[in-house]
């Protein structure tokens, strides 16, 4: 096990669309965090219509006791679909990022904020290159994790493993280790300002 870091504590927002793997997300780095940090909380909400509603999940990991699993304003948010970049634009701390998938982002889409770090990134384009859309969110978060450094991303991949591997599944779970890991690349490529499109 590894030796908790002194961080004290960590928040992320996750907004998108039901059936994008949106929970999924925050439910793989809750699980990792908890190897790292002692008090972890995952809080998703989705709309009665899993696939095509409104869905969000709250990540918050600390090495101290957590007040609240809900928050509003969060140090992170990651928005996957372009239309629900406005519900969330204004949920970002100062002086905190976003991160949004490039995918149907338009002129009107663009978060004007200057007080935040805005990171667009091609997370759809990138699994779909890959040979799965369905691995956008395994972009995202890789793509977080390299951003941040708050968990150490062989956790996130151990994570990966447990979640999909099975028997006969050993191209699923390295397609999704590929898709993580081109998340981290992405970030590496953009570097520290930020990217606007």
């Amino acid at each position: 096990m590894l030796k908790p870091k002194q961080a004290a504590e960590h928040e992320l927002l996750i907004g998108g669309v039901g059936g994008w793997g949106i929970v999924a997300m925050g439910d793989m780095l809750a699980k990792a965090a908890l190897r790292e940090y002692k008090q972890v909380t995952w809080f998703p909400c989705y709309a009665t219509m899993m696939r095509g509603g409104e869905s969000e999940c709250c990540v918050i990991f600390s090495q101290e006791r957590i007040p609240s699993p809900v928050i509003y304003k969060s140090g992170a948010v990651i928005v996957l679909g372009a239309w629900r970049i406005k519900d969330f634009v204004d949920r970002v701390r100062p002086g905190g990022i976003m991160l949004i998938d490039t995918t149907g982002v338009e002129e009107e889409h663009k978060v004007k904020r200057d007080d935040i770090r805005v990171n667009y990134l091609p997370a759809m384009e990138t699994a779909i290159h890959l040979g799965n859309a369905r691995n956008a969110n395994l972009v995202m978060l890789g793509a977080y994790i390299e951003m941040t450094k708050t968990v150490s991303p062989q956790l996130l991949i151990d994570e990966v493993e447990k979640r999909f591997s099975g028997r006969g599944k050993e191209a699923v779970v390295l397609a999704c280790k590929e898709a993580f890991t081109e998340g981290m690349k992405l970030v590496e490529k953009i570097g520290e300002g930020g990217q606007n499109l």
